[in-house]
């Protein structure tokens, strides 16, 4: 416990029992700095503690009767309340974690959950805490996943992937450097780029390949190694999906119309 400051008080909200028993058993455990104040079984339970209560952070699932924890979430920021709010739930559609971006969920985790999983998001939970809450405040604090924190977190992956892109970069290596989860980090970088994660880090390295072959200073080999492809049979077959021929066939015929050349 934090010497001198309150605990964080945490609203879970989920209609399933054991959900909501399993959650407050890891957060009283593992979760110091956090303590369940309040569980609610659907959306308009949680409204009516949320009105009454102070509560700095709410933990819900999405799937409930009468208000969903999409709805909930909505109904939050419609209020201009500032509380980070988590979503947990079974379902991985893309939709799902799209309207919890928008609405500015600050995180988006699957079940079945771990204590792993809790632990570091509520750990992430106190750098996105407004103000007004009990416990430490950032800079970022108040600005919504969805609109410039959200931005500046996919720019910076992005950026890295342009200056780094020779090396072995996953997605799931950012998540972990920049504490977020790696599906949730995954659906916020094509959101935002509009691209997968694989899809823009294999583009910078065909560009980056493209340019190299009509420098002509490196054999295909060495252009290989260098843009991050041990194995060049596997560039090979990336540079010829992404360009429509082999890497050679490229090379020998630079400079001319491209579709109008065949593979022999």
């Amino acid at each position: 416990m934090r010497e001198g400051l309150t605990l964080y008080n945490t609203l879970v909200v989920d209609d399933e029992f054991w959900m909501l028993e399993g959650l407050k058993k890891v957060i009283k455990r593992d979760c110091p700095d956090y303590t369940v104040t309040a569980v609610a079984r659907d959306g308009l339970q949680a409204i009516t503690h949320l009105e009454k209560e102070k509560i700095d952070l709410v933990i819900t699932d999405i799937l409930m009767p009468g208000m969903d924890g999409l709805q909930l979430l909505q109904e939050i920021r419609k209020r201009g309340w500032k509380i980070p709010v988590l979503i947990v739930s079974a379902h991985s559609e893309f939709d799902y974690a799209k309207q919890a971006i928008h609405y500015g969920a600050f995180d988006y985790i699957l079940k079945p959950l771990n204590r792993t999983q809790i632990i570091s998001a509520l750990e992430r939970a106190k750098t996105v805490m407004p103000p007004s809450s009990k416990g430490r405040v950032d800079v970022l604090n108040t600005v919504p996943v969805t609109s410039t924190q959200g931005k500046d977190l996919i720019e910076n992956i992005r950026q890295s992937v342009c200056e780094s892109f020779m090396k072995d970069l996953s997605i799931v290596d950012f998540s972990e450097q920049m504490g977020y989860n790696a599906s949730y980090l995954s659906r916020l970088f094509k959101q935002e780029t509009g691209k997968g994660f694989v899809q823009f880090l294999t583009e910078q390295r065909m560009e980056a390949a493209i340019q190299m072959i009509k420098s002509g200073k490196l054999s295909i080999t060495d252009i290989a190694k260098q843009i991050g492809y041990a194995d060049y049979k596997h560039f090979r077959k990336v540079f010829k999906q992404y360009t429509g021929m082999s890497p050679k066939i490229y090379q020998n015929h630079e400079g001319e119309h491209l579709d109008e050349i065949e593979e022999g």
